[in-house]
């Protein structure tokens, strides 16, 4: 294979003289007073003059650039030469010359032969783009291609390390290398388009030969001839075993155009055996594709995500009394204005959805999921950090398999469900809550089957009038005061509090056995949440407590205090190692907490099963030395801490404690870190040197160069689960932690 060199001289002849003819004609038109004429012979020199100077420029800067090993940046200067100046040779001879100076004699030859037919044979560098097309189609008849001798194998894992530019550009090094590349379906699985590609005519060539192979296509262009031409193709079924289709259409402002929106369909039903994900995500601009339509042409899609501008009953579809359900739809994600009329149409489409997804779904949409969706196994609500997948949360020895066949009355219609097999319910982190009503009619009709519930309870907008009436009460209050929940496969619980603290006290009625996981957020009545925790018969592995925050007096801050300090050590007496242990706390976190003291951290560190610790703005009561006492108890009294989670606790925390914790933390695997303001790339560096057994690196608002920590780590040939470095604010963390 040739090996890539720079440029060693600018070769190609550009002559920038004007052309004499040009002197004479502005000369007789002004010795005839032509003045119309004068004006247009000197602007075409002058144009002249422009167009040959900036080729100059060009070109010595694409020299300039392949001396410095930048071909990417050399070959586009040498494409805006073509593009600039198509009928001049000057744009083909340097792009040619940058190719075969690359090893990619095919590709040369192509523009020297585009070059020879664009430019007059009269032209004084004719001659050379003649000589330079022979010696670039001699150099790639005689070439010696190494890579031809490798056994397949190989060649395989050295396409599987090369990016999908890389792979592109290869099917000019050789015949033998294009002819391999056509037929190699591991390099094609996955092809995209991305965002800076404004024509990439280079994969438009090479698509006809690879589209049999690609299972996953993603179109995030921005340019419309590149989305025109696959969507050609598309419709043409040269994508014919397309498993996942991506259509992301933030800059793409014509999805109105009824002849592309034809295609899409034409194609879909060219893929309709083989197309079970389809993610439609139209941001900025509307769209004709309807739901139905995608139904009516994908009988085995799996998947949906849908996104666009409008509301769902926009994009519906005109209903049809004899279409039959979709049996291959079981995760519905829509990004959409959605109402509980127009999701009640889309239960007689899609009746055997397991996880559904509303992102902009009003109150009433709820009522339309318990009632009419019997399937549907986890869902979002408002959530706005989508699903997590069914086997990373649910409980994988409890499946239900045979889906429940909706009753279907004498109109037609699908009679209200008795009883769900809702799983897991996840809604907002924050903002507007869970609407009070529907939220507990969800909660008796699926009591037997959730395992997780992730409640926002917090105040929504159409409550916020009534809150000014001091004697008024939503009818959610009256009822949940009378009702007992039997949650007996609840294994995780996140709520928030609704502003008259019912569903606090009706979570507290209602912890039972099998709860593993419980997070509060800003609770209302510690003391009553401690006493249930204390009484409850649950094994608790990990307690999150979040916002609880306490009235700016001392005497309610001892009495939290005093509440933390209660429920601690009655897990110091009841967390004990081994297999008989009438509890099992393993990890105990928590986030802007008032009340917590030195003591508190006492106590924390009797409880002898303990593995996880974590502490995020705590810093009201507690002391740098009592922190730096609670490690080393831990460490004395051989507690193996495997899981820690530090953030903004500069008060407390410094440079040196920080590294005075990680020293004796030899177990430690996880390490979460949020708004440390002194922390560098080298202290994250020194801790992962420090934690030997470290697999699992989370840092959020910390302002750290994620690519200089995430280089790092690959050097030192760990494996780590997760490394999360995010500079933003981003709650999803604390959405599924």
């Amino acid at each position: 294979m040739s090996i890539a060199l720079p440029v060693t001289a600018a070769t190609t002849i550009i002559n920038t003289a004007l052309p004499s003819s040009s002197f004479e004609k502005v000369k007789n038109a002004y010795k005839l007073h032509d003045y119309d004429e004068i004006i247009r012979q000197a602007t075409h020199a002058i144009t002249h003059i422009e167009q040959l100077e900036l080729l100059f420029i060009l070109d010595q800067r694409a020299h300039a650039l392949s001396r410095k090993g930048q071909f990417g940046a050399a070959e586009h200067d040498a494409e805006t030469m073509i593009k600039y100046a198509p009928t001049l040779p000057q744009g083909y001879l340097c792009l040619g010359q940058l190719l075969s100076m690359q090893g990619k004699q095919k590709r040369a030859s192509k523009v020297y032969q585009e070059g020879l037919e664009k430019i007059p044979t009269n032209d004084l560098v004719y001659g050379q783009l003649l000589q330079a097309k022979k010696r670039v189609d001699e150099t790639k008849d005689r070439h010696f291609d190494l890579m031809s001798a490798l056994p397949i194998e190989i060649k395989d894992e050295i396409v599987k390390l090369l990016s999908q530019d890389e792979k592109f550009n290869i099917f000019d090094v050789s015949t033998t290398w294009s002819e391999w590349l056509e037929n190699c379906q591991v390099a094609w699985k996955y092809v995209c388009t991305y965002y800076y590609h404004v024509e990439d005519m280079t994969v438009l060539e090479v698509l006809p030969k690879i589209g049999k192979h690609i299972h996953h296509l993603t179109l995030t262009g921005t340019s419309e001839k590149l989305w025109l031409k696959y969507f050609e193709h598309f419709e043409n079924g040269l994508f014919c075993n397309l498993k996942w289709l991506d259509i992301t259409g933030q800059m793409f402002a014509d999805m109105h155009n009824t002849n592309l929106n034809t295609s899409l369909m034409n194609g879909f039903w060219k893929t309709r055996y083989s197309l079970t994900k389809l993610v439609l995500q139209f941001f900025g601009c509307g769209t004709l594709i309807t739901i139905r339509d995608i139904l009516l042409n994908l009988p085995y899609l799996e998947t949906l995500v849908f996104r666009v501008r409008e509301s769902l009953a926009d994009v519906l579809g005109e209903p049809d009394v004899s279409q039959e359900p979709h049996r291959s739809l079981v995760n519905l994600i829509l990004y959409a204005q959605t109402s509980g009329d127009a999701l009640k149409q889309l239960t007689k489409w899609c009746p055997y959805i397991r996880q559904l997804s509303l992102e902009q779904a009003t109150p009433d949409a709820l009522d339309i999921v318990t009632d009419y969706f019997p399937n549907v196994e986890m869902l979002g609500y408002n959530s706005n950090y989508g699903l997590p997948a069914p086997h990373d949360v649910l409980n994988q020895d409890y499946n239900n398999n045979e889906p429940i066949i909706p009753i279907i009355g004498m109109n037609n219609q699908y009679i209200k469900q008795q009883q769900g097999r809702l799983r897991a319910f996840y809604s907002s982190n924050g903002w507007d809550g869970v609407p009070g009503d529907a939220f507990l009619r969800l909660l008796q009709k699926n009591q037997k089957t959730l395992e997780i519930i992730h409640a926002n309870m917090s105040i929504i907008r159409r409550e916020d009038t009534d809150i000014e009436l001091d004697d008024f009460r939503p009818d959610y209050v009256t009822k949940t005061a009378s009702v007992v929940l039997h949650l007996d496969r609840l294994e995780k619980l996140m709520c928030w509090p609704d502003i008259y603290g019912a569903y606090e006290s009706l979570f507290c009625r209602t912890i039972g056995p099998s709860l593993k996981y419980f997070k509060p957020f800003r609770i209302i009545d510690l003391s009553a949440l401690v006493d249930t925790l204390i009484h409850s018969r649950q094994l608790l592995e990990t307690l999150v407590f979040r916002d609880a925050h306490i009235k700016n007096d001392n005497q309610d801050k001892t009495l939290a205090t005093q509440c933390w300090l209660r429920l601690l050590n009655h897990y110091a007496v009841t967390s004990l190692p081994g297999p008989n242990t009438t509890k099992k706390l393993r990890r105990v976190i928590f986030e802007y907490c008032d009340g917590l003291s030195d003591s508190v951290l006492d106590a924390l560190a009797n409880i002898k099963t303990i593995k996880g610790v974590g502490f995020q703005s705590i810093a009201n009561r507690i002391t740098p030395q009592g922190f730096k006492d609670f490690f080393i108890k831990l460490n004395m009294q051989n507690r193996q801490v495997t899981s820690l989670t530090l953030g903004n606790m500069e008060n407390v925390v410094d440079r040196n404690m920080f590294f005075d914790i990680m020293s004796i933390m030899e177990e430690l695997e996880e390490l979460y870190l949020y708004q440390i303001p002194w922390l560098t790339e080298d202290d994250i560096k020194s801790a992962i040197h420090s934690a030997k057994k470290l697999n699992t690196l989370v840092v959020k608002r910390c302002d750290i160069d994620s690519e200089h920590i995430i280089s790092f780590i690959n050097k030192t040939n760990r494996k780590f689960e997760s490394v999360k470095i995010i500079n933003y604010y981003d709650d999803e963390f604390d959405t599924h932690y």
